[in-house]
């Protein structure tokens, strides 16, 4: 999943880049916006973490020299699952998205490691479910079935909470002035929605450009 690149395979690379220069704590991407592409990392590293709208947040890995940071939503330039920024000063090789596809294309043993990577990397973050929204109502809920059943279709992490089992949740609903049978959905930048539509949960959570070409499942 976290493949080091040796020298000669970021040579063959850098064709399909630019190197950029970053000081500690620049803030690379974060989730729920379009990702820029792949990250290789040259000198100093980068930091991955999850969160989420009530808060939490979760550290998934950091990226040395020699790795890069992606998942398989960059070939297409999705929204990020994940935030990223430079844990120390950074030199890293950008490649954006249609040049990765070009990359895979061109470099095709090179590419076949790296879509697996982003491949299990993407599979892994929606197991998880710590990133992406917040599913705040109850388990028998309609309202909570549809919304899940919608992320999971297109491929989004996400959790549920029951307020009867999470106080905080509770007086998150009661706060909205949500009806017990509602859902309360809480985006990664802290949007609150109740019973939002497929299409308003897919703007809240960055999706607009597949939604507005009807790409949406």
């Amino acid at each position: 999943m976290f493949p080091v690149l040796t020298a000669p395979e970021i040579a063959r690379i850098r064709r399909f880049g630019t190197v950029h220069h970053y000081e500690r704590g620049t803030r690379l991407f974060a989730a729920g916006e379009p990702g820029p592409g792949m990250f290789v990392v040259l000198k100093g590293s980068i930091a991955i973490s999850q969160h989420d709208g009530l808060g939490h947040i979760v550290p998934v890995v950091r990226h040395e020299p020699g790795e890069f940071s992606a998942e398989v939503g960059q070939l297409s330039g999705g929204h990020a699952l994940v935030d990223g920024y430079a844990d120390e000063d950074l030199e890293a090789l950008l490649v954006p998205p249609a040049q990765l596809r070009a990359l895979i294309i061109a470099e095709a043993d090179l590419g076949e490691r790296i879509v697996r990577a982003l491949i299990l990397r993407r599979v892994g973050l929606i197991e998880s479910g710590g990133s992406g929204p917040v599913l705040i109502g109850g388990p028998e809920s309609p309202e909570l079935l549809r919304l899940r059943n919608f992320l999971s279709r297109n491929g989004q992490p996400h959790q549920s909470i029951d307020p009867a089992q999470d106080s905080a949740a509770a007086a998150l609903l009661e706060q909205y002035g949500a009806a017990p049978a509602d859902v309360l959905v809480v985006c990664p930048d802290g949007l609150a929605l109740v019973n939002p539509t497929d299409n308003a949960l897919a703007r809240c959570l960055g999706m607009v450009d597949s939604a507005e070409r009807n790409e949406l499942y």
